[in-house]
């Protein structure tokens, strides 16, 4: 069976909405991500577990959930200086967001995830799907980061202390996904600089809870990598090793919020 939305035909999808189901929305952005890996890898690295996720639930479960074609621009100021970021505006951006989600509303879709790639895009995710849930307060929306699942797995087999962007996490995963656009030998080791310490906000997308926000940019200065960790350690046997646990929480995720409809 078929779990790509936009592999299907009109009748294929009525059939699916008769069903206990889900869509996922994949959500990125088009940034740079170091002198080593490409622009495209908070979108693919959210696309590519959401479509195993959707297969395991399939497979395992008999769930259709289907899968969305990935928004693939979003906010991507802290970036803007680096060659081939692109990007919308905050507003745009949760326009964008809302009025999709909005369309799988109007389809019929009670239960919609989106699994994010892109940390920036949090701020508009959120607001779309709230404004979205003021008309229809009965509907499952729901919003999580693809490394967010699997996060105990992770922490216990990382080697390095801070991964945040183009680190030894994305890194590894794209040496699964898209190893003919990883070229480890310009990987370089880079820590944020956060002008606060980490007793308020920490650098790692694992660490202490983040007690305050921080907004800022990034400008493209002398050797500065547009890296936030340390890509140097990063490993295929390790990405593998996070796709997997990713992938099972994610389903079992999925499977939660399809079967809860039954309470709604």
């Amino acid at each position: 069976m078929k779990i790509k939305l936009e592999d299907m035909t009109w009748p294929e999808v009525e059939e699916v909405l008769k069903e206990p189901n889900a869509v996922v929305l994949p959500t990125g952005c088009l940034e740079q991500h170091g002198r080593h890996l490409p622009l495209s890898v908070d979108t693919r690295c959210a696309t590519h577990v959401s479509e195993l996720a959707a297969r395991k639930v399939l497979d395992e479960h008999n769930i259709r959930i289907l899968v969305a074609p990935a928004v693939y621009y979003g906010e991507t100021l802290t970036f803007k200086a680096f060659p081939g970021t692109v990007g919308l505006s905050l507003d745009t951006t949760t326009k964008v967001i809302e009025e999709i989600v909005r369309g799988f509303v109007s389809q019929g879709f009670a239960n919609i995830l989106i699994v994010n790639g892109h940390f920036s895009n949090t701020l508009p995710i959120s607001v779309a799907l709230r404004k979205v849930s003021t008309d229809f307060p009965n509907l499952g929306l729901y919003a999580v980061y693809w490394w967010v699942t699997g996060s105990e797995v992770i922490k216990k087999i990382r080697k390095s202390q801070v991964m945040a962007h183009a680190c030894e996490l994305e890194t590894s995963v794209s040496l699964v996904i898209q190893p003919e656009n990883v070229n480890l030998d310009e990987a370089v080791k880079e820590l944020p600089s956060i002008p606060v310490s980490s007793k308020w906000f920490s650098g790692d997308f694992y660490g202490p809870r983040r007690l305050i926000h921080v907004s800022r940019r990034f400008p493209k200065m002398g050797e500065d990598a547009g890296v936030m960790g340390d890509p140097t350690v990063a490993t295929k046997e390790f990405g593998e090793k996070v796709i997997a646990a990713v992938v099972d929480e994610l389903a079992e995720l999925l499977v939660e919020i399809v079967k809860s409809e039954e309470g709604r």
